[in-house]
């Protein structure tokens, strides 16, 4: 059974995606023109990061589902915990004057703008979760993106936080986990540190 399709455009933003019931409360007008925003903003650096050679980021098909980004932003209690798809990634289905979306941008963008306030509200703070990479770009554009976001929002500095594993902390971790040691998370401290 074809589910059907939603072709609308929404405070700068172009949307072509199969109907998620509940999706209005996600894809709301302020939403998108936070989501606007952040790629007029950022888009164009966050697409020349590409996409890594060794497809770290790359998108799961549970993870590229429609209906999964927009029922994740659904649950409640909310989770204090983002974990963005990484920036180099397109989200085929959200275009601004006819780019394709960082898919990074809409699960952070989409995730901050509805749960910030209210997570601060029980005494929780937005993390962001990113995926392992070693780029100093990536790093210096993921903080730069935190902070617009803060001032877009009219967020104290510093509210959002960010957890990060470079790749070799990341592959030290997993080895440590196969292996069964037990000071693991000493040397995921020392290799992100």
């Amino acid at each position: 059974m074809n589910t059907p399709e939603l072709s609308i455009t929404i405070n700068g933003i172009a949307l072509s995606a199969p109907r998620v019931p509940r999706q209005k409360e996600v894809l709301t007008a302020e939403a998108l023109s936070f989501l606007a925003a952040l790629h007029e903003e950022f888009g164009a650096r966050a697409a020349a990061l590409g996409v890594r050679e060794d497809g770290s980021g790359a998108d799961p098909v549970i993870e590229a589902s429609w209906r999964a980004l927009i029922t994740k932003q659904l649950a409640e209690p909310p989770s204090s915990i983002v974990r963005p798809r990484c920036l180099g990634r397109r989200e085929g289905r959200m275009f601004h004057r006819g780019e394709a979306l960082s898919a990074g941008l809409v699960d952070f963008g989409i995730h901050v703008h509805h749960n910030a306030r209210r997570l601060l509200a029980e005494g929780r703070a937005p993390y962001v979760e990113l995926p392992p990479f070693d780029r100093e770009e990536e790093v210096t554009l993921w903080q730069e993106i935190f902070s617009r976001t803060e001032q877009l929002l009219e967020l104290s500095e510093g509210t959002i936080r960010a957890i990060h594993l470079n790749k070799r902390a990341a592959a030290e971790t997993r080895s440590a986990r196969t292996a069964g040691s037990s000071d693991g998370r000493r040397r995921l401290a020392e290799a992100a540190a």
